[in-house]
């Protein structure tokens, strides 16, 4: 009688303390998994460096086509210098020499265009603005001075088209282009791996509550275990070496406990880091509910599309890009060609104070073709296409073993989703078989039936049942997560 009345007070006690671990438990902020998703993917500074990311390659292509179609233009000038030059020299009109005194204040400036071809030549057309106030001494009377302004206007227009090679302008903005096509799809892929930690974390931060209540349910199991046989060792019913491995069973749940605990904690910290919440905040995590499966049609569209994967389409950019800077680098190694075409003009006019107006009209132009073609460069040159084709064998390699693995891997992630939902829908039904075992030995336990002992044996199989669940659900999300992620809409 002792003995049970000890035991009902043990376990009066745990329970107790147990309640306040849950309630303590669930005052934190509730959350749901889609909240967190969502939470993880549009208000993360992870989600925002992935959003950058895919930022940094849209303006780099931005600004690319933006040079290739569009002229860059650019002015150019100097605030007014001022020049004097004290000279003994002889000056024009002069009898010997005689110290001359000049002064100059001018300004010029210059609006410069230049377009890329898309040929891969360049365009440049320059307006180029002399403005001059000159002084300086009569060429026969020293005592005087001449005042003369020039005002002058230039234009230049210069083509420079390289022959027997691609456009350098098109090369780099197909690589741009490609390089942002491949962006996007990272940004998926990222999007996929930053769900994945979400979800590892979600889910186990639910599995070890989980735990801790189980393992507690363990402990009390085994105290009373360890009790009945102390007294029973005491009574002389059982041996001293079982009741010692009564014993150790109890400190080994006991010792589970604190790693439970600790990994909890761990868990927890590591969802709210996840997700930018404050470090002090608790999360409790709701369990979600078992998501629509894939239709068969959804699995038919998924497995026929497989060509436009990501996988795919990311192996295919990647092969597109060694093969241009391919070409490119061959393209430049051996006989090469520059044609360059110039015309000028300029239209002006010098005023001297107290004579006739001078007009400036000048006229010039200039065509040049030239080639090039290296004789001898120790083999650098060739070594660099070599390497050139050689990444792009490599990259063709890539993407052929990208192509016949694909298929088979989606397929594989469509064949565990229908696995891992059929076990759910099993388990389910596991769950609510053992839950059903559990109200009836919870009556019987009310009833004096049966002990405390095989009330609690019923317990822990229930929980044991939900934790697989929770295993199950959580590896199914990550499947459908992971074939998310192969493709772009």
């Amino acid at each position: 009688m002792t003995v049970s009345l000890h035991i009902t007070g043990r376990l009066i006690l745990t329970s107790f303390l147990l309640g306040l671990t849950l309630v303590a438990a669930s005052s934190g902020r509730e959350l749901t998994l889609d909240d967190a998703l969502d939470r993880a993917v549009n208000l993360t500074s992870r989600a925002e460096i992935i959003r950058g990311s895919l930022e940094v390659a849209e303006r780099k292509y931005f600004a690319e086509r933006v040079n290739f179609y569009l002229p860059e233009i650019s002015l150019n000038g100097n605030l007014p210098s001022y020049q004097g030059d004290d000279s003994f020299r002889h000056w024009w009109g002069l009898r010997g020499k005689q110290m001359v005194k000049t002064t100059n204040l001018d300004f010029m400036g210059d609006i410069e265009l230049t377009q890329s071809l898309l040929t891969g030549g360049k365009l440049t057309v320059r307006g180029n603005l002399l403005n001059s106030d000159y002084k300086r001494p009569d060429d026969s009377i020293l005592s005087l001075t001449v005042l003369e302004n020039t005002q002058q206007g230039l234009f230049d227009f210069e083509l420079q088209q390289p022959i027997l090679k691609p456009s350098e302008a098109r090369h780099e903005l197909g690589n741009t282009k490609d390089d942002l096509e491949i962006a996007r799809l990272n940004r998926i892929t990222e999007i996929a791996e930053l769900k994945t930690e979400v979800v590892e974390a979600y889910f186990g931060v639910l599995q070890l509550s989980l735990k801790t209540e189980l393992t507690t349910d363990k402990h009390e199991s085994a105290r009373l275990k360890a009790d009945i046989d102390s007294a029973k060792f005491h009574d002389g019913v059982v041996s001293e070496e079982t009741w010692l491995e009564s014993e150790s069973a109890r400190l080994d749940v006991e010792l589970e406990q604190f790693d439970i605990a600790n990994q909890q904690k761990e868990k927890k910290r590591e969802l709210v880091i996840l997700l930018d919440f404050n470090e002090n905040e608790t999360v409790q995590p709701a369990e979600p509910p078992l998501p629509v499966h894939l239709t068969d049609q959804d699995k038919e569209l998924i497995i026929e599309n497989w060509e436009n994967s990501t996988d795919v389409l990311k192996a295919w950019y990647d092969f597109r890009k060694e093969q241009r800077t391919a070409d490119y680098a061959a393209s430049g190694h051996g006989l090469t060609g520059d044609l360059k075409a110039r015309y000028s003009l300029g239209r002006g006019e010098v005023n001297i104070e107290g004579a006739a107006n001078d007009n400036i009209r000048t006229n010039s132009w200039e065509v040049s073709l030239n080639f090039n073609y290296p004789i001898w460069d120790g083999g650098a040159s060739g070594a660099a296409v070599q390497a050139a084709r050689l990444e792009e064998e490599k990259s063709r390699i890539e993407y052929e073993r990208t192509k016949r693995s694909a298929r088979a891997e989606i397929v594989n992630l469509i064949n565990r989703l229908d696995v891992g939902y059929r076990k759910l829908k099993l388990l389910e039904q596991q769950i609510q078989l053992v839950h059903n075992k559990l109200d009836i030995a919870q009556f019987r336990l009310n009833d004096g039936q049966i002990s405390m002992i095989t009330y609690l044996e019923s317990k822990i199989a229930y929980l044991e049942v939900r934790d697989k669940y929770l295993e199950e659900l959580k590896n199914y999300l990550l499947d459908k997560i992971t074939l998310e992620s192969k493709y772009t809409g």
